[in-house]
This record gives C-alpha cells, structure tokens and sequence, in this order.
C-alpha cells in the first residue's frame, strides 16, 4: 500500500509538469518558435555590423520589406516599402551597439521568387565579411 501511495504521487507530479509547460507553450508567440527553429543566426558583439542584401533578379520592380530581429524576437532594424529595380541590390545595416545578440533576417517580398537575400557579417577591425546566412523571404 506504501509503494502505491508513492507512484501515485510521481504519477500526479508528472501530470502536473505535462500540464504547465504545454500552457507555458501555448503562451509563446507562434513566430517565435518558428524563427528560433528554422531562422539561421549571425552572433553579433558590441560594435559589429550585419547587413541585409536583396537583390531583384526578375524583369519588374520588387517591393520589399526587411526586418532584423535578435535572438529573443526584438526587432533591430527594419525599412518598409522598398522597391527594388530589376537587376538591382539592396542593403539594409545594423550596428550592434552593446554586448552580444543573435541576428536573424526576415525578407517580405510581393513576390517571394523574384528576391535572392543573404545576411552578412562583417569583422569589426578589418570590415571582411567572416559570416553569411541566408534571410527568410516569405510572399507579401
């Protein structure tokens, strides 16, 4: 009877867990997991810079939007409505003003496969290019 009383406990406190941490992520904001998922990052350190580049390679001109956004979903930098001629490349910069943080790229483009975009990083000494991941372009 002693050893039941004790399973029950392990089994109500297991039960207990399941149900607060799915209400805990239920909570979170489905972009959140996606980007934290899927979303390739660029570590960034104080006075180091990132840059967003998209290109147009199709025959009309592209409207685009181009977020930065850090590691916990914050947003670093953003230009809205850009429109890029045929042919032509975009850049969006961001300086990491303080201590260190994860870059990640969001691209939205009226037509997702008309845009090629990549997320570079620059040494801050020497300005060479040490990382490159790709953004995330996603049909406006």
């Amino acid at each position: 009877m002693k050893k039941l009383r004790v399973s029950w406990k392990l089994v109500a406190l297991f039960v207990l867990g399941a149900i607060g941490s799915g209400l805990y992520v239920t909570r979170l904001k489905a972009f959140t997991l996606i980007e934290v998922q899927y979303l390739p990052a660029v570590q960034l350190i104080a006075s180091q810079e990132v840059a967003v580049n998209v290109s147009n390679f199709s025959a009309e001109p592209v409207t685009v939007n181009i977020q930065i956004f850090s590691g916990g979903g914050g947003l670093l930098g953003e230009v809205q409505s850009e429109v890029i001629e045929p042919g032509k490349t975009y850049s969006l910069s961001y300086v990491q003003s303080g201590g260190t943080v994860a870059a990640r790229a969001v691209v939205a483009a009226g037509t997702a496969s008309s845009v090629v975009s990549s997320l570079v990083a620059f040494d801050k000494a020497t300005r060479q290019v040490i990382a490159i991941a790709p953004a995330l372009i996603i049909g406006s």
